[in-house]
């Protein structure tokens, strides 16, 4: 199925933040991109229950088993304790020092397994996507990788979020880019900065850095809002009797739920 609006998920994860985006935005095609097979296995499970229980079906969610980066090789990907912070990256030598606790609860490497890695370019021109009006990327450490893996298709990018680590020393991985990094590299390339935030409020070592391209003419309405916590109790079946009142009122209505 080939699409004139996508939205990119690179690093989907559990593949709840593409769900509800293909859900909130049905004209739209989501490509979701995860590198741990394990993770394949729970994105489509997560996909039949939301169906499920929204009585609905997600045509519009493309699940893609591939690391995504700056070259079209096999990669070797490193699955950590804490799935969350797998990455094609080493961890830091300093991690003891600058994120205490973390190595033995998190970020030990439970296996390391071959993938095939490929660049947003190849993908785009081998699918026809002439159009990325969402990039979400959340790969751990290989964010600025995956956007210059784009290279000639930079330019069909209209807006995204990316993570970077605050300062080199105290990165998670040992090969992460920074925020200054990140700016250089989108000021370069027509993008500007509107935000930036901590991916946790609790830790200021890593941030989201939201962009879009300078000039931007939408004529494409993008729903990005959405409760996730809503979705994540359907997930683990612990809707409360908020939730399935106003989803009797929402359906009611024809009213679009959350």
């Amino acid at each position: 199925m080939i699409s004139e609006n996508n939205i990119f998920d690179v690093g989907a994860f559990d593949g709840l933040d593409g769900l509800i985006l293909a859900i909130k935005n049905p004209n739209m095609m989501v490509h979701a991109f995860e590198a741990n097979p394990d993770l394949i296995k729970v994105i489509k499970h997560n996909k039949n229950k939301i169906e499920k229980y929204k009585k609905i079906e997600i045509n519009n969610h493309k699940i893609i088993n591939n690391a995504v980066s700056d070259k079209n090789t096999v990669l070797t990907f490193n699955i950590a304790k804490n799935p969350t912070v797998s990455s094609l990256n080493e961890f830091s030598k300093n991690i003891d020092k600058t994120w205490p606790g973390y190595r033995e609860a998190h970020c030990t490497v439970v296996k390391k397994i071959q993938i095939k890695g490929i660049t947003l370019e190849k993908y785009c021109i081998d699918n026809e996507i002439k159009k990325i009006n969402y990039l979400h990327i959340d790969t751990q450490g290989s964010d600025l990788e995956v956007l210059k893996g784009l290279k000639n298709k930079l330019d069909i990018v209209d807006e995204g979020v990316l993570e970077a680590a605050a300062k080199k020393e105290t990165s998670l991985y040992e090969t992460n880019h920074t925020i200054d990094e990140v700016k250089k590299f989108l000021q370069l390339n027509n993008f500007k900065i509107f935000k930036i935030e901590n991916v946790d409020k609790n830790i200021d070592k890593e941030k989201n850095i939201y962009f879009n391209k300078k000039n931007l003419n939408v004529n494409f309405k993008l729903n990005k809002k959405y409760n996730i916590r809503y979705y994540q109790r359907i997930i683990d079946d612990r809707q409360n009797l908020k939730d399935k009142f106003f989803d009797k009122i929402k359906k009611f209505f024809f009213i679009k739920s959350y």
